[in-house]
């Protein structure tokens, strides 16, 4: 019998923020988290840009000088990049972002005598709440997105480091650029356009050594209505290694309300744009669920279904429809820490799913699936 377990957290993983504030020393929590993210780090052998410049600057200053061409405005400029770790502080939260970590470009500029110096003293945090899995997600999974976290804070300082060092562009650009004009930072990708591409590449990487998947679905503002949207995002068809059984974690960017359900073969993703002038990301895991093995369920009685059938066209109560999720607790149909369900709010989509399966557009096991969704991320409790 297909099962599948519907998991969704949220974590978003940001990087470039401003700092104004005074520097605050890190935590001892957050130094031994960064000494253990480094060392598991520097020992992971995937595929990944070289990030030893950054490092680097943890340990000395970087000192780069070139030379401008006589016709250029000024005729040196000197960058000093040095990198700390600092406390993590809730005011570098974007909007109302949950955020995994950021590293700070904090520069004063000096210009004197045709040469510009920058001195840098930047700034990397990590938030030890989302490091330390108070999600309790499969620490697998979770070891690996502390590894995406980690290397996408450092690509935040190695991209604007290629940068000074080797963008010719960027060396004209400063190299002519006057007094009171700002310096471009750009290079270390706040908007995370080549970011996201990097760290979804190291992280699909690390997924299938474990033997899992992942699948990244970007959802345009051209495809929603008015930031609103319902995508597939894919087919177990796609994917056979999955199709008996599969547990998927989901994680978004720019994604808020959220939720991904199962109709036959195929599942689908719901959700808004915080921001709709921009992209959202959604990466989804998919992992064997270890609960198919060796697992022998019940049947799906014929009067659990009418009963959903008559709850999604409004033609009998809540609670019946309550009796119907007990009943498949209690028999081990869907797994449940509680004896007794209780339901903060039904999601909408229920009802739909409900009635798919009454009118058999979907079968009993991705009903099942639907409402195992509901118990293992608290709706149901």
């Amino acid at each position: 019998m297909k099962y599948v377990g519907l998991f969704s957290f949220l974590l978003l993983i940001i990087g470039i923020t401003p700092a104004f504030a005074l520097y605050e020393p890190p935590t001892k929590e957050e130094k031994d988290i960064f000494d253990q993210s480094l060392v598991q780090f520097k020992a992971v052998n995937t595929t990944k840009k070289d990030v030893s410049d950054v490092i680097g600057t943890f340990q000395k200053p970087m000192v780069s000088t070139f030379l401008c061409h006589a016709r250029d405005t000024n005729n040196q400029i000197i960058t000093i990049v040095k990198t700390k770790l600092a406390k993590f502080d809730e005011s570098t939260v974007h909007q109302d972002l949950v955020t995994g970590g950021s590293y700070t470009w904090h520069c004063s500029e000096t210009m004197q005598g045709g040469k510009i110096t920058l001195d840098c003293n930047n700034e990397l945090r990590i938030n030890p709440q989302v490091i330390s899995n108070d999600t309790k997600i499969d620490p697998k999974l979770h070891s690996i997105e502390n590894l995406v976290i980690f290397y996408h804070e450092l690509l935040h300082g190695q991209l604007m480091i290629d940068a000074i060092k080797s963008s010719s562009l960027w060396q004209q650009e400063t190299c002519n650029i006057k007094s009171r004009e700002n310096i471009d930072y750009s290079y270390a990708d706040p908007e995370h356009k080549i970011i996201n591409y990097m760290q979804t590449q190291f992280a699909s990487e690390l997924i299938d050594k474990i033997g899992g998947k992942m699948i990244t679905k970007e959802i345009n503002p051209n495809e929603t209505k008015n930031g609103t949207f319902t995508v597939k995002v894919l087919s177990f068809q796609d994917y056979p290694l999955f199709e008996n059984g599969a547990k998927i974690t989901l994680r978004t960017n720019n994604i808020s309300e959220n939720l991904f359900f199962q109709v036959k073969s195929d599942i689908f993703l719901s959700g808004h744009l915080k921001d709709t002038t921009k992209s959202g990301v959604a990466w989804f895991y998919l992992f064997n669920s270890q609960k198919t093995q060796n697992v022998t369920y019940e049947p799906v009685p014929a009067w659990t279904k009418q009963i959903a059938g008559l709850w999604s066209s409004g033609n009998t109560d809540d609670k019946d429809f309550y009796a119907v999720i007990d009943y498949l607790v209690q028999h081990n149909i869907v797994y449940s820490n509680n004896e007794k369900n209780t339901v903060s709010t039904m999601p909408h989509w229920m009802k739909k799913n409900a009635h798919l399966w009454f009118t058999g557009e979907i079968d009993d096991n991705t009903f099942v699936g639907s409402v195992q969704y509901l118990t293992s991320v608290g709706i149901i409790s």
